[in-house]
């Protein structure tokens, strides 16, 4: 490894000064903010939020008018260094199963090492491990390595409905380099990574309707329209029997993994026995011509996620529906335009039955840093260098963020560096933190913005 950037004197700081940093955390988790059932929580956490970039020695204010207000920090240096911008959300997941959870959700309980509580590590605790990093440079060096910009939102948690539109409005403010997200957990082995990408996403909704009412299936059999019949001949067009997507042209414009991707790609870690185990499959699926890691992350793929129609309760109701529904969710890589899908997907239909109706629910593209962008090897060596365990670099996450936001709408690179345990049990119940991770976040960003800086 090349020649280190002396840090131990912010390192030794962090130690120090890291029961006050639990304890701010605790304060943040105990307010609620849950977007999916917005109360006046939101505000409290955007204003809990700024405390902690003021103490930062950030300027803040809030961008209002999209939504929960968004938190922006800055503190610029010189105009002439470069510029960081980090992002993060304060909004959690509902938390409505208490009796799921070992601990009251928004109540933060210390146990082994950990903090139990919802927003602990998705996100509260990996943005503060921002902000706290940054509280430990100027406390050692007296001034940052380069300018930094926060953006934290109030919305991730349902989708960022207004976080594009925010950014369109906001480009000079917003201006940056590279972007940087922490959210998210290590890789499942433990090992640390930094992660180039997202794939998008495409949701939707195929309703089928018949009569204008239920009617007797002995009666009306036969006669009347079955649509709960007709939606499941429809949904059997869209996928070849391989399980490859059927739709013309689904496929024409995904953009192919670089050598380099898929070299990275067949270096992580991978056991599929565990993997399989861990969803109660023991036997193992038929071999695929394609890789685990590239179908999970450079592919695309399209979902049935609910299914609805008729009478399900007890005994049985003899009854033909009038209404049938079903929802695809899509993930899609670089290359596929979630809109142009969409009309694939409308035109696939009305070829095999005009009476489906087609209607999106939620849409978003896909993003991806180049893996030979410069900035990568020099987080790369940040990571290692905090963490002493060199990081998995990973083309995509197979799930979805608004990483488009700052490539496409910002044109800047930008990473994720997730700092979470593996086992963070995020949007579940018994959501925690490992401690020793809390603190290699707050490590791990003051040696990205060192090494960063140049």
């Amino acid at each position: 490894m090349e020649q280190q950037v002396d840090l131990v004197d912010v390192y030794e700081h962090l130690a120090d000064g890291f029961d006050e940093a639990v304890n701010e955390l605790a304060e943040l988790v105990r307010i609620a903010g849950v977007s999916a059932q917005p109360t006046q929580d939101l505000a409290r956490c955007a204003d809990a939020v700024q405390r902690s970039m003021r103490l930062s020695g950030l300027e803040t204010r809030l961008i209002e008018g999209y939504g929960p207000a968004a938190v922006y920090g800055e503190r610029i240096v010189n105009p002439n260094l470069p510029t960081v911008l980090i992002y993060g959300h304060y909004d959690v997941q509902p938390a409505e199963n208490t009796d799921e959870w070992n601990s009251p959700p928004f109540e933060p309980t210390l146990l082994d090492g950990r903090m139990y509580a919802r927003g602990s590590s998705d996100n509260k605790g990996q943005h503060l491990a921002q902000l706290i990093g940054i509280r430990a440079i100027l406390a050692t060096r007296g001034e940052l390595p380069l300018n930094v910009k926060f953006l934290i939102e109030g919305e991730e948690e349902i989708g960022s409905p207004h976080l594009a539109e925010l950014a369109r409005n906001n480009k000079a403010l917003l201006r940056a380099d590279i972007a940087i997200t922490s959210d998210g957990p290590v890789h499942r082995s433990g090992l640390p990574q930094l992660v180039l990408g997202t794939r998008g996403q495409l949701g939707v909704e195929l309703r089928a309707r018949g009569a204008n009412q239920d009617a007797h299936s002995g009666s009306q059999g036969g006669l009347l329209p079955d649509p709960a019949a007709n939606l499941v001949r429809a949904l059997a067009t869209l996928w070849a029997p391989d399980g490859r997507v059927a739709v013309r042209g689904f496929y024409d414009h995904v953009a192919q993994p670089t050598e380099r991707e898929r070299s990275n790609l067949a270096a992580l870690p991978l056991d599929l026995s565990e993997h399989f185990a861990t969803y109660g499959i023991n036997k193992l699926p038929p071999p695929h011509p394609v890789g685990f890691y590239e179908r999970l992350m450079l592919l695309p793929t399209m979902t049935i996620v609910g299914i609805s129609s008729g009478y399900t309760g007890p005994g049985v109701k003899t009854v033909i529906s009038q209404s049938a529904m079903a929802r695809i969710d899509m993930r899609l890589v670089p290359g596929q335009l979630p809109d142009h899908i969409f009309a694939l997907l409308r035109a696939h239909l009305a070829l095999h039955d005009s009476s489906i109706e087609l209607v999106k629910l939620s849409s978003g593209p896909a993003s991806r840093t180049p893996i030979d962008d410069p900035a990568v090897a020099l987080i790369t060596r940040a990571i290692e260098q905090a963490t002493s365990h060199q990081p998995l670099v990973v083309p995509s996450l197979g799930s979805t963020l608004p990483n488009y936001v700052f490539t496409d709408i910002l044109s800047m690179p930008s990473v994720l560096v997730p700092y979470a345990n593996a086992d963070q049990n995020n949007h579940a119940a018994n959501e925690n933190f490992e401690l020793s991770r809390f603190m290699d976040g707050m490590k791990i960003c003051a040696t990205m913005l060192h090494y960063l800086a140049g």
